[in-house]
């Protein structure tokens, strides 16, 4: 989780980071990333090819790809935690498609400060996913490992505005045939902050093919309870003839909001709800909802 010290108990804006964290990721597909990280995939696919007659008596057409879009987000802020500071969330998620249905449970989320300007990060999620009437696959979905890089520390000298990347290993649960189960990503944060509010976003590539922007507003409704409102876009830009043949969307924007509550100095509880709101199909989420309870520790001092 990131380190916020504007206008809000450090626990409570760390939940609501957690809620966008485990929202619209199906763990099958997908994975969260940590420190307000956020990355999401889609549906594994059936098979490689369709075919079908390009005329009456004329031989089938066959059309080569995975059947998917490669798309990929992250959303991020530029704070980082303290070095020796750490945190851990354990959540349920619940993410829904015309397709399929799936149950994270449990998703796991951690993350330590190393030095002033360097954190470590990692995700990984416990998958239950089945189509309607179809039998349940259980597994471990991605595994996320990140390290955000402080640039410009948004807490200093009244700044408001900070800068960080956030290199990023993805090693997938599944991945299309003669494909790599292993990419990377670069994410590009940056954080504006108010002394009531902030808000903050990330641009960036995944090396699977896509392109994403991201963008979240936070802020402090009562002394322990913070709101978050986010908007993700991701654009596939490795060509698949098949998910174009079958008319599946290119792009997709998702949105979600979610509240978090201060429990104790050190602990949160969070929920989330949101759905994709561009073009829809079978990838395409009509639900997602999320839940769970966020920890800080110090691990040394």
């Amino acid at each position: 989780m990131n380190n916020v010290r504007s206008g809000c108990r450090a626990a409570a804006f760390s939940a609501a980071a957690a809620a966008i964290v485990v929202l619209l990721c199906p763990a099958a597909a997908s994975a969260q990333g940590n420190g307000n990280g956020h990355a999401y995939g889609l549906h594994k696919p059936k098979g490689t090819s369709t075919s079908g007659p390009s005329a009456a008596g004329a031989p089938e057409l066959q059309v080569s790809g995975t059947g998917i879009p490669t798309f990929g987000s992250w959303l991020d802020d530029a704070s980082v935690m303290s070095p020796g500071q750490g945190s851990m969330s354990i959540g349920f998620a619940y993410w829904r498609t015309p397709a399929y249905r799936e149950i994270d449970v449990p998703t796991v989320d951690g993350g330590v400060g190393v030095t002033p300007r360097f954190q470590l990060n990692f995700s990984v999620p416990f998958y239950h996913a089945s189509e309607p009437g179809g039998p349940v696959v259980r597994g471990l979905g991605d595994l996320y490992l990140s390290g955000k890089v402080l640039l410009r520390d948004p807490s200093v000298d009244g700044r408001r505005v900070g800068c960080s990347v956030t290199p990023l290993l993805e090693v997938r649960s599944y991945s299309a045939p003669d494909t790599s189960r292993m990419s990377w990503a670069l994410p590009g944060n940056i954080e504006y902050r108010h002394p009531r509010w902030r808000t903050f976003g990330s641009v960036g590539y995944f090396s699977r093919g896509a392109l994403f922007a991201s963008a979240a507003w936070q802020a402090s409704v009562t002394r322990h309870a913070a709101v978050t409102a986010s908007i993700i876009r991701s654009h596939s830009v490795r060509r698949d003839d098949l998910s174009v043949a079958l008319g599946l969307a290119q792009s997709r924007t998702d949105v979600s909001g979610s509240l978090s509550l201060e429990m104790t100095a050190a602990m949160s509880v969070y929920g989330a709800v949101g759905r994709t709101i561009s073009k829809q199909d079978i990838n395409s989420a009509t639900l997602s909802i999320s839940t769970g309870l966020a920890y800080s520790f110090q691990a040394w001092r």
